[in-house]
């Protein structure tokens, strides 16, 4: 039995655990950088899911760079908000 018959469905769900938490930041804790990485996560559940599918490697390796993006720019928010207070 294949061990990403398990590891896959958890790291989805870890993944969106990780996307509530970005958007609760966001949200009510007023944290820009909090949905910048909720997407970031987000990004990587959809990543994991397709590439469980079987999708197009070109649209996987979209979704990670854009994945990647979303995450730089998240720390690029998080260090300017920490260097300006």
């Amino acid at each position: 039995m294949a061990v990403s018959l398990y590891t896959t469905p958890l790291a989805i769900l870890l993944e969106l655990l990780i996307f509530g938490m970005g958007i609760y930041a966001g949200y009510y804790l007023k944290k820009t950088c909090g949905y910048l990485f909720g997407c970031t996560f987000f990004i990587f559940a959809i990543f994991d899911l397709l590439g469980a599918m079987s999708v197009s490697t070109d649209i996987l390796s979209s979704l990670n760079i854009l994945a990647i993006l979303m995450g730089i720019a998240g720390m690029y928010v998080l260090i300017k908000e920490v260097h300006t207070t």
